[in-house]
């Protein structure tokens, strides 16, 4: 997930959080003065778990990010050792897979239908 996207979802996240806790709030049988103070603790509420979200996700994908290099990483060192022979064994392999997907995938569509 983008960085963009998650502004996006969380933007909706808080927003959405507003709306409802204005509605709820403006229902309730409060003084205008009560009112006002739970909307400003809902709101406050709201955006807190929204940055907490953003937050999260961030971390998330930058964890993910990094899992990734590192197993690139680990892949290239391993490739740079494998013979040459090996090298094309593990190319044909997946090329094979790659084939067998595909047939799968043709499967899948003929039989939805699509």
């Amino acid at each position: 997930m983008r960085t963009d996207e998650t502004t996006r979802i969380a933007s909706a996240f808080l927003l959405g959080g507003l709306i409802g806790c204005g509605i709820a709030l403006l229902y309730a049988p409060k003084s205008g003065r009560e009112t006002r103070k739970d909307i400003s603790k809902a709101a406050k509420r709201v955006k807190r778990d929204a940055v907490e979200l953003v937050e999260d996700t961030v971390e998330t994908v930058n964890d993910f990010v990094g899992e990734v290099k590192d197993r690139a990483s680990d892949i290239i060192e391993r490739g740079v050792e494998l013979s040459e022979s090996a090298k094309k064994e593990v190319i044909k392999t997946f090329e094979h897979g790659q084939k067998m997907i595909e047939k799968q995938k043709r499967r899948v569509i003929e039989g939805l239908g699509l």
